[in-house]
């Protein structure tokens, strides 16, 4: 088993909430990993700390909701969660947030580093798998911060030929 995980999470139904699951499947689609496993979280909720228990290394991209612009891009150890930051997810799902709270409760704190967008458009009344122009824009520059923290905690990756 590999010793860092790149985790996004997201509703794929609600437009640019599912940041995360996007950047996941254009890391996948894009290059290969040593020593990293590339991980759709989606909406998976207390199933998140499995990974706390698996994992030396974590990153989370996720939407996040602060007073910022759209597109606005953190980053930010888990440890100094800003406190006026809180991750987006609808009403009946357990967020990042929740289960932080219930792994810090465990003892079970890790190496941990959310990498976090403020999304434009998140769209519970009408579904939407796409992101908006402004996030999807957004997709190489946090691929971009991932693939600098993976070189940093140890892992490795390289581009594949067909992308």
């Amino acid at each position: 088993m590999n010793n860092i995980a790149v985790v996004g999470l997201g509703n794929l139904l609600l437009a640019d909430e599912g940041f995360g699951v996007h950047l996941i499947r254009f890391l996948q689609k894009n290059y290969t990993f040593q020593g990293v496993d590339i991980i759709d979280g989606g909406t998976i909720g207390f199933q998140l700390i499995e990974y706390f228990l698996n994992y030396e290394h974590l990153i989370f991209v996720d939407a996040i909701k602060v007073d910022d612009e759209p597109g606005s891009i953190y980053k930010f150890p888990l440890s100094e969660v800003p406190p006026n930051l809180t991750f987006v997810s609808s009403i009946h799902e357990i967020g990042l947030g929740d289960v932080l709270h219930h792994v810090s409760l465990m003892g079970e704190d890790k190496d941990a580093i959310v990498i976090g967008i403020v999304p434009l458009a998140i769209t519970p009344n009408e579904l939407s798998m796409e992101l908006t122009p402004l996030l999807r824009s957004k997709i190489e520059p946090v691929a971009k911060l991932v693939l600098e923290e993976i070189v940093r905690l140890g892992g490795s990756y390289a581009r594949r030929c067909n992308s």
